[in-house]
């Protein structure tokens, strides 16, 4: 019996998306379902190598094709696009598939370069069975090149200035005090281990697919608290993430996606006022983080423009 669809986004990384794959491979009652954002490498040809010599059984689709994924007999799914759908935009056509399958009480949105311990559902589903209003339970992401060391704790959203901080980040897990964690007080959940639950999305909705890239599930959280729904997170699921793959070697597009979607959501959720301040505090940001770097200045000042621009 399946009960938790794994939803792994992938796009021109193959060997962290196998890697990814193989940290929960052993878990019972789930499916993963691998979406290759048209990939322009041989990174399914690297996925399905990796299944066939571990005799795992699997299934290859397209994205357009009338398959009903949750019938398919196979322990991994792999679906392809044929465009880059994003991240939003590519997790929503999967849950898609499930959102009306009452089997299916859980969606685990991993990213792939994230390496889960074999506790991280467990405990996930278990913090998720203490409230039926819990609808997002997170995990503690730690870095997976200093395997001891906090990336994030949740996150926390400061209006004013358009900006996300990660709760905790750079700390020693080791060495945080585990009896005074905010595990049910914190403001958002982070993407890259987020356990969704699937009966509640019917009220909350999906994604908004305005965000490409970043805020998207802090918006989603957003909407799902308006609507009495909590987002908490489980201190013994623990998951490894390496971080910002897709834009580690564009530097620049960090800039522009995450300027675009910082205003997006203080445009969507907030006043002028609070708007104002976000897109003047965002731009001297920007200046700083960038350290008047030309191309990713621009790119990141493009960003906010766009979002300034768009209709909503």
């Amino acid at each position: 019996m399946i009960d938790t669809n794994v939803i792994i986004l992938n796009w021109n990384n193959g060997p962290d998306t196998v890697a990814c794959i193989g940290s929960i491979i052993a878990l019972p009652n789930v499916r993963i379902t691998v979406l290759d954002n048209y990939s322009t490498d041989n990174s399914v040809e690297i996925i399905m190598n990796y299944l066939k010599a571990n005799a795992l059984y699997y299934i290859t689709t397209d994205l357009s094709a009338k398959e009903e994924l949750n019938e398919l007999p196979a322990k991994v799914v792999i679906v392809r696009s044929s465009e880059n759908l994003g991240f939003a935009k590519g997790c929503n056509a999967m849950m898609r598939y499930f959102i009306n399958d009452a089997t299916i009480k859980y969606t685990w949105l991993l990213n792939n370069d994230a390496i889960a311990k074999d506790t991280a559902l467990p405990a996930m589903i278990a913090k998720m069975g203490e409230d039926e209003r819990n609808a997002f339970v997170g995990s503690v992401i730690l870095d997976y090149n200093k395997p001891k060391q906090i990336q994030c704790f949740g996150v926390d959203y400061y209006k004013y200035f358009g900006v996300s901080k990660l709760i905790l980040k750079h700390e020693e897990w080791d060495k945080v005090d585990k009896k005074n964690l905010p595990v049910d007080k914190i403001e958002f959940q982070h993407g890259a281990s987020l356990l969704v639950r699937m009966s509640a999305l019917k009220e909350i909705g999906l994604m908004d697919e305005d965000f490409f890239l970043y805020f998207e599930e802090q918006d989603w959280q957003f909407r799902a608290r308006a609507l009495g729904y909590k987002n908490v997170i489980a201190d013994k699921s623990l998951v490894y993430h390496k971080g910002s793959v897709s834009t580690n070697t564009k530097k620049y597009l960090f800039y522009y996606y995450y300027n675009k979607s910082a205003i997006i959501f203080s445009r969507k959720h907030y006043n002028a006022l609070v708007v104002l301040s976000a897109t003047l505090m965002l731009t001297g940001i920007t200046f700083v983080r960038t350290k008047l770097t030309v191309k990713s200045l621009q790119w990141g000042m493009k960003g906010i423009l766009n979002a300034l621009a768009k209709k909503m």
